[in-house]
């Protein structure tokens, strides 16, 4: 029985920025948070591309980044935000 231990080092650097993002009420602040988020989300895509790498977190960043989509979409349409 062989056990594989990922040598990845957790980063948060996404998860943190993505929670930035969808906690934020000022909208002139919210599209570059989600820029923020993604650029983020793109470099640690990277690093795991580079090491072996964790399909749980790969699948993670992809739906973080499909409901920041969801929720750059939605900005026109949300009275809930200060302009």
């Amino acid at each position: 029985m062989s056990t594989h231990i990922s040598a990845v080092t957790e980063n948060l650097e996404w998860k943190q920025a993505y929670m930035a993002a969808v906690l934020e009420k000022d909208r002139t602040r919210v599209v570059d948070l989600i820029q923020d988020a993604r650029s983020k989300f793109a470099n640690r895509l990277d690093e795991l591309a580079a090491e072996s790498y964790s399909h749980d977190e790969i699948e993670s960043i992809h739906d973080a980044d499909y409901l920041l989509q969801a929720l750059q979409s939605s900005l026109p349409y949300r009275n809930d935000l200060k302009n």
